[in-house]
């Protein structure tokens, strides 16, 4: 960890030891909800990583229905700011990590959010995020509710945990907890028919054969995390694609921009490469794929989110907790980690389902390596 985040960090830590000393725990108090009067609704999420702020979106919706009059302002990272674009939000705050701006920064806000006056302010982190309960805590709403765990002194209403762990479904349940009206409610973001017909635009013009159906590939994921398939393996999917007849879209994030060079070599006329640091234009990218491929991270969470079908690569045993549901994707796991013969079968199966053209041979395990090794060493 860089040595200014390291420094933030203990700022930080610092700052949230002395408010625990200084503060006593609020008592929790019921609410009637039918009785009370809520306009303004502040919702907070302290975590600045892109599937982070995707889980979150929910909560948007869900509380949209049940005080269709209010408005709904937001805390979060600046990704959620260009994600959440034309949601049913009124005000963006949003919250750095950057030193030493990270630093003080947050009196500011708090003293904004206090003049507001909210009737209501929630964290939507689960209280696994300190800063989230920390901003509801001293934001002065009237109602400051969160989940029940490590960071909940500050509020007054408290959802208690919900058996189910995972991302998907937890918030509406919290949401019931509380004795608000909730449904299954799935992450979905909103793009512009200008932003996808710009995407399509490009994807035309570095994919040629629109009868195709075009396959987006992130080769990304959390390398500490131990969450990033092999560069080798995405390749070789790939290459399987194509020569079943699809369209093959590699996307490189900033972590991952360094192996664009490896699969532009790697794939030659076997796809396109494309790092795009815009959220939107990367979001629109995603949106004109048939389907999409990706590890367990932030990409594979924003297709399920944008609606493409996605075949979710898991590496590590998370998958009750992390994976999207199945309406959404198909998730794929083994625990010495599948192989590119599993992510290409079962895009295969997904490409059938909906409807999309394909003449995929039944390669063994064997042939289908050897192919691809073949293809390798023919455009290398």
């Amino acid at each position: 960890m860089p040595l200014h985040y390291r420094l933030d960090k203990t700022i930080r830590s610092s700052a949230m030891g002395v408010t625990k000393v200084f503060t006593s725990r609020a008592a929790d108090e019921a609410i009637e909800w039918e009785r009370e009067r809520i306009d303004k609704i502040l919702l907070v999420r302290g975590v600045f990583r892109m599937g982070n702020a995707i889980l979150a979106a929910p909560a948007i919706e869900l509380l949209a229905k049940n005080f269709p009059h209010a408005q709904i302002d937001f805390v979060g990272p600046p990704i959620a700011n260009r994600l959440f674009q034309n949601l049913p939000l009124g005000n963006f705050y949003e919250i750095s990590r950057s030193f030493p701006k990270a630093s003080w920064s947050y009196f500011t806000l708090i003293k904004e959010l206090r003049a507001r006056r909210y009737d209501l302010a929630m964290d939507v982190s689960g209280s696994s995020a300190a800063m989230g309960s920390f901003i509801v805590g001293f934001s002065g709403a009237r109602w400051r509710v969160g989940m029940r765990g490590k960071w909940d002194r500050w509020f007054n209403r408290r959802a208690d945990r919900p058996k189910a762990n995972n991302k998907y479904v937890i918030l509406p349940l919290i949401l019931a907890d509380l004795g608000l009206k909730t449904e299954p409610c799935f992450p979905a973001l909103a793009l512009t028919d200008q932003e996808r017909e710009g995407a399509g635009e490009r994807i035309r013009n570095m994919l040629p054969k629109e009868s195709s159906p075009v396959v987006g590939i992130f080769v990304g994921g959390r390398k500490a995390r131990r969450k990033r398939w092999g560069p080798e393996n995405f390749a070789e999917t790939a290459i399987g694609l194509k020569n079943d007849g699809a369209r093959t879209l590699i996307f490189v994030g900033p972590e991952e921009r360094a192996m664009a060079g490896y699969f532009e070599a790697a794939l030659q006329r076997h796809g396109a490469v494309v790092f795009e640091p815009d959220t939107r234009k990367f979001a629109a990218l995603v949106a004109q794929c048939d389907l999409f491929v990706a590890c367990d991270s932030g990409p594979m969470h924003l297709a399920c989110a944008l609606g493409v079908r996605t075949v979710a690569i898991f590496l590590k045993n998370d998958m009750a907790r992390w994976a999207p549901p199945a309406e959404r994707a198909e998730v794929l796991y083994r625990e010495t980690g599948p192989t590119p013969q599993d992510v290409l079968t079962s895009c295969v199966t997904e490409l059938a389902r909906l409807g999309a053209r394909s003449s995929v041979s039944a390669y063994t395990t064997l042939d289908f390596s050897f192919y691809c090794v073949l293809s390798l060493m023919d455009f290398l």
